[in-house]
């Protein structure tokens, strides 16, 4: 049982789309699948104003595209950094020759409106069109970060706002017109319970003018934000608007997670994952587990518990053997000192967390001796 901060296990439902005929990846039959499902994800992004597209990348290469866009050679972007994989963003930034401003919190925690709105102050009147990313839910620490007070104050300042919404899409609340994010990313196969290889991102108006204007700065064909215009501009009429190929059998099975979110309702879903989390953090405090993640930011979907390194890995290791049920160890600086449990999608249920708390505190009770 997966009960790790993705992939998840998907809904047999899921599955057995994935299994149907393949499609090619043009023409009118699958025009249609590819325009229902894009639709049909814009409830979960909250949108109504922005354009969907599947991107057949992994979730950091859609998070790198906004940074290739957005930043490009010789630009600068705002980004708060709380854990490894907001941390991430930065090294793109410089490997595109972009200067990143990194807005840093403790780890488990995570910036305040105030904070950014005093770092992008600092930063000079130089700084409308530049982007500043946030990381909903960092799952190295289990700490997720409010987007609306924060974007307001970039708004403000006419500084773009980018949403890694990875690891709570389907299972947090995602509000890009609300909140007005100018690119939104997705994922399809952690709360959403999709298969991996499609990637949904939501991209605004101001986006698309960023990429835009420049033009010159992005030194990348595929993950120009251009070239995917153009095709959408020049290819749509005939189901091709991307400019490569698709998996567009993930994408069936994309449609048919889309579907089940969507028929559960999103608020409904929204309080499966709330009450999911509260759960399993009140079962691992009984156990005398410490919640890494200060309280102020706990995310739904992921939770964090500190261990002690001289039995981390035993732990971890009799709850996969004996119980068949997979956590997380800690990343980078982390490692051996936490462990993660997601609670997405499939695995944000009341069965399985009360197996995961079972397993736990057997094992718990062994590997303390």
């Amino acid at each position: 049982m997966l009960m790790i901060p993705g992939p998840t296990q998907p809904d047999p439902g899921v599955l057995k789309a994935l299994a149907e005929p393949v499609l090619p990846h043009y023409g009118a039959e699958w025009k249609s699948v590819y325009e229902e499902t894009t639709t049909k994800l814009r409830g979960v992004f909250g949108t109504t104003k922005r354009d969907v597209v599947l991107m057949p990348v992994p979730g950091q290469v859609a998070v790198e595209t906004a940074v290739v866009n957005l930043v490009g050679r010789g630009g600068t972007g705002f980004v708060c950094v709380n854990g490894v994989f907001s941390g991430m963003i930065p090294k793109m930034m410089r490997a595109i020759g972009g200067r990143p401003v990194e807005i840093r919190s403790k780890l488990g925690s995570g910036a305040t409106a105030d904070e950014v709105a005093s770092v992008l102050d600092d930063s000079g009147k130089d700084i409308a069109g530049k982007p500043l990313f946030l990381v909903h839910t960092e799952t190295s620490t289990g700490s997720a970060t409010s987007p609306a007070e924060i974007f307001k104050a970039c708004r403000k300042r006419g500084v773009l706002t980018v949403l890694d919404a990875i690891s709570t899409f389907g299972g947090m609340d995602v509000r890009a017109d609300d909140w007005r994010a100018d690119y939104v990313i997705g994922y399809a196969s952690k709360a959403l319970g999709g298969i991996f290889g499609a990637q949904p991102v939501a991209i605004g108006e101001a986006s698309w003018e960023a990429a835009k204007n420049n033009k010159k700065r992005i030194h990348s064909l595929f993950l120009d934000l251009n070239t995917w215009r153009q095709a959408i501009e020049m290819d749509s009429s005939w189901g091709h608007p991307y400019p490569s190929s698709m998996p567009t059998s993930v994408i069936v099975a994309l449609r048919r997670a889309v579907d089940l979110v969507l028929k559960e309702g999103l608020q409904n879903r929204y309080k499966r994952h709330a009450k999911a989390a509260s759960t399993l953090r009140a079962g691992m405090t009984e156990m005398g587990l410490e919640i890494f993640t200060s309280q102020g930011f706990l995310s739904n979907t992921v939770s964090v518990a500190r261990v002690r390194p001289a039995w981390s890995a035993s732990l971890r290791r009799r709850l996969l053997e004996k119980h068949g049920i997979m956590i997380a160890d800690g990343l980078e600086a982390l490692s051996g000192k936490i462990i993660r449990i997601g609670h997405m999608g499939t695995s944000a249920t009341p069965r399985a967390i009360s197996k995961t708390l079972e397993g736990l505190s057997e094992s718990l009770s062994k590997v303390k001796g």
